[in-house]
């Protein structure tokens, strides 16, 4: 079976040398689905990202960016600024500015000197190598969850920028399976203390004026042990099952996957075509993979037609890769061709499909 490639993209950042290197040699989009852009461009798999670009999502859409060790998932109608990409003798310092939207977070196990930050319009969040997610909504409310490790979380305050990491080493660990939320609300609260704080230090300016802030209101800009929550298994489960499946897809698998979209881009099929791997199947139509899903059974070969179902979709392609059709269901990820017709498995029962149309019999 030729094999063509579909919607998911990982490529390698390569980290070279100890001295300060461009930031190209270590950002870039690795994957992505749907519709992306950086800086309002159309991007592709394996273009760098610089410090202060901008990257935007769809809607179902995602890009991951693999910044040295690290790696984020930009989730579907989000907006990110790479606020600081940097590295020297060895030591990476990251911030992301989350403006709106969702993004998961699998930072590398930092060693001292080196910060991995996210911050929202009303929260920071910093970590030593953790896995957690960040939300922030129009209305400027802030969530953080964390799946594993620990996070330190505060509220932004525009005044206390530069002395950020010193005001996140007050903050309690928020842990795994713990949440906080920060609203505008909050924040305002803290910026009048803060304000207070400065008027009563007048003599005080620069570095001296956010040390006086940080020692007398340290404890009001950071987020308390009373406000950490624990969220529920089931709003658990999905995130952190992504979260985990978030990794380098294998070179090889980039390469076919570049060919797959190059093609489609080049000469565009009405229904698209599947490219199947040993572990993941795509789906690349419009120039763009459009979706992806986990191989769970090998395709099931009839004629000149393969057969293929994971996860929500059931997949009929010539054996070249041309899509003939594609049913959206639930399925477990198992087929059989019976008594002329494809059957498909889910939740201990079975649904039977025409082989030529995919209509349900």
């Amino acid at each position: 079976m030729k094999k063509t490639i579909l919607p998911a993209l990982l490529v390698l950042a390569v980290a070279l040398g100890c001295s300060r290197q461009p930031v190209d040699e270590y950002a870039m989009i690795t994957f992505m689905i749907g519709d992306v852009t950086k800086n309002n461009a159309a991007v592709q798999i394996g273009d760098v990202i610089k410090e202060k670009d901008v990257i935007q999502t769809g809607t179902e859409s995602f890009c991951d960016v693999k910044i040295g060790e690290s790696l984020i998932r930009v989730k579907q109608k989000t907006k990110v600024v790479l606020a600081t990409l940097m590295r020297q003798g060895g030591i990476e310092n990251t911030a992301v500015d989350l403006d709106s939207g969702k993004m998961l977070c699998k930072p590398k196990k930092l060693i001292k000197s080196e910060t991995f930050m996210v911050k929202t319009p009303t929260a920071v969040a910093g970590v030593r190598g953790t896995q957690f997610t960040v939300e922030a909504d129009q209305n400027g409310t802030s969530r953080i969850k964390v799946f594993e490790g620990s996070v330190k979380v505060a509220k932004r305050v525009r005044e206390l920028e530069a002395s950020m990491p010193e005001v996140l080493s007050l903050a309690p660990d928020v842990t795994r399976e713990e949440k906080v939320v920060i609203t505008k609300l909050d924040v305002e609260k803290t910026e009048k203390i803060v304000s207070a704080v400065l008027k009563s230090e007048p003599a005080k300016s620069g570095d001296a004026a956010r040390a006086a802030v940080i020692k007398k209101a340290g404890k009001d800009i950071v987020v308390g042990k009373k406000n950490i929550e624990k969220f529920a298994v089931r709003d658990f489960e999905k995130d952190n099952r992504e979260i985990i499946e978030i990794r380098q897809k294998p070179a090889e698998v980039i390469r076919e996957i570049g060919k797959a979209v190059e093609e489609e881009r080049e000469e565009p099929l009405p229904n698209g075509r599947l490219l199947v791997t040993s572990f993941e199947v795509f789906f690349i139509k419009n120039g763009k993979i459009e979706w992806q899903g986990t191989v769970v059974q090998e395709p099931v070969k009839h004629g000149d037609r393969i057969y293929i179902a994971s996860g929500e979709y059931v997949f009929c392609a010539s054996v070249d890769g041309p899509v003939v059709w594609r049913k959206q269901m639930a399925n477990e990820g198992r087929l059989e061709i019976r008594e002329n017709s494809l059957v498909v498995s889910a939740k201990g029962q079975e649904t039977k499909l025409d082989l030529k149309t995919g209509a349900k019999l």
